[in-house]
């Protein structure tokens, strides 16, 4: 959210001149008020509060002067007292709401813009109001009654792509995560040419894919993968190329993600990420030889320990699909997964003897052959029986 543009809008859609211009020093605060220089407009209409204490309208301008002025916390008093005089004025009310919100204190600017019947404004008060009492509340780390104040703002500037961008970002914040990819889909139907918010759905896409099961996970990815390759489509760069691989593994086109990574790394070798994911692709496709190469490339691009560890487990599992058990071992005890290693032992285990017994069935099976060999020779012997001379 743009609490900037919020604070720019309430001040605008507020009336600028509410009172006579007959008092002496009004016509040079507002003056001074309209060209931006709003020191002397706050000495300005500060004196004319002191020398006319009863013009509710004094009090109001002075605190959209110090509030302009980047006083907010001064103006405060002068809202509070513009409202005491006048309880109806809703500008004054609009305005203080905006004073507590840039004052840091968003529970007075909620208690304060909560007050009004924000749906009689109108649609461009309304918005400010919205817009501000969202912030707020978002700054209380409330962020279902953010979301909900900036889908009102999204509803009333249907026409907005940014609005509606904004309500799905508070929407992730607060865990409403299908929702959000929803008004992030719409957002960019509205507008497709916003890059970063076409990365922004494929990383929410991403989040529901790990949560999700079966075929529907599939379907996830790949709804991801469309999006991803609008991207590269626009701009093959290594973190487009990077995102779309990611997604092309999950929707298990494995075929697709190699390549993309092999695109990735032809613009930028020095990453790990890429080495990484090509060789779990290769080693979806069960080409395990081929993934062993750029595990093995990703793992001094690493710097940090947690990331070692995941190349060295997953070089583990490629090793040990190759019967390569000591090699296997040693990568699943580098990673830590000490259950990996056992299982790796395992297997040598019982891969050894199965070779012991397979050895000792080829040795039986020629030991029969030499047995019907010898029984052949003695058939073809005159006057020799079928059986081996006796002792």
């Amino acid at each position: 959210m743009t609490t900037r543009r919020s604070v720019l809008a309430l001040a605008a859609i507020c009336a600028l001149l509410t009172a006579s211009a007959a008092f002496a020093g009004w016509d040079e605060g507002v003056a001074a008020f309209r060209s931006g220089n709003y020191a002397q407009a706050i000495a300005e209409f500060q004196q004319f509060v002191e020398e006319r204490p009863d013009q509710q309208a004094g009090y109001q301008m002075l605190g959209r002067s110090l509030l302009r002025g980047g006083k907010a916390g001064e103006a405060i008093a002068a809202f509070q007292k513009a409202i005491e005089m006048k309880a109806d004025d809703i500008g004054s009310q609009v305005l203080l709401g905006q004073a507590f919100y840039q004052s840091g204190k968003p529970r007075e600017c909620i208690s304060t813009l909560s007050r009004l019947n924000i749906g009689g404004l109108p649609a461009n008060i309304q918005v400010g109001v919205y817009e501000t009492r969202g912030a707020s509340y978002a700054r209380l780390g409330n962020t279902g009654s953010a979301a909900a104040d900036l889908g009102r703002v999204a509803d009333l500037k249907p026409s907005d792509a940014g609005a509606r961008f904004e309500y799905g970002q508070m929407l992730h914040n607060d865990a409403q995560l299908d929702p959000a990819i929803a008004a992030y889909e719409r957002a960019i139907s509205m507008d497709g040419s916003q890059a970063e918010w076409k990365r922004v759905l494929v990383n929410a896409l991403k989040v529901k894919g790990r949560r999700t099961q079966g075929s529907a996970k599939t379907g996830v990815y790949r709804k991801a993968e469309d999006v991803a390759r609008s991207l590269v489509g626009a701009s093959p760069s290594y973190d487009n190329l990077l995102l779309l691989g990611e997604v092309q593994l999950g929707a298990k086109n494995y075929d697709s993600a190699a390549s993309t990574f092999q695109q990735g790394i032809s613009k930028k070798s020095n990453d790990w990420h890429a080495h990484f994911y090509l060789g779990q692709a290769f080693g979806s496709l069960e080409r395990y030889s081929d993934a062993e190469g750029p595990l093995n490339t990703a793992l001094p691009l690493a710097s940090d320990e947690a990331d070692k560890r995941e190349i060295l487990d997953y070089l583990g599992f490629v090793l040990s699909k190759q019967n390569k058990y000591a090699a296997a071992i040693s990568a699943y005890e580098r990673a830590g997964n000490a259950a990996g290693a056992a299982r790796v032992r395992e297997n040598q285990q019982i891969a050894q003897e199965n070779q012991e017994a397979d050895e000792f069935n080829r040795n039986i099976e020629e030991l029969e052959r030499q047995r019907e060999e010898l029984r052949r020779q003695l058939e073809e012997v005159p006057g020799a029986t079928n059986e081996p001379p006796r002792r």
